[in-house]
């Protein structure tokens, strides 16, 4: 009785983690980083992933603005502009981004939503 129940207990956690961990099942993805008032106008930033498409922009004034994705890994997320860099650290949500041989550093909070 014992080794019956250990087994499914070992089945079920087994296919948690399984589950839980897997990236392929996942369908769509959003990173949105809705940032405090700041020099550079920018409201937000959102990164959205399908299994196709990886496609990423800014909000300045109520504006989207396109912006091309250079990488994205689990620790951190590079993107451009013509005008700007952009680097989001994703442990700590630090956002800095480079114009004109100045760097800014924007205090943002973090929302993710998967499918």
């Amino acid at each position: 009785m014992i080794e019956k129940f250990l087994f499914k207990f070992f089945l079920v956690l087994a296919i948690t983690l399984f589950l839980s961990s897997c990236e392929k099942f996942k369908r769509f993805g959003q990173e949105k980083y809705l940032c405090s008032e700041n020099k550079l106008s920018i409201n937000q930033i959102d990164i959205i992933k399908t299994n196709s498409i990886k496609k990423a922009y800014m909000v300045i004034e109520g504006q989207e603005i396109p912006i091309q994705i250079e990488s994205i890994d689990k620790n951190e997320i590079l993107l451009f502009s013509n005008n700007f860099k952009i680097k989001i650290n994703k442990n700590n949500n630090e956002v800095s981004i480079s114009d004109e041989n100045k760097i800014h550093f924007l205090k943002c909070e973090s929302e993710t939503f998967n499918m």
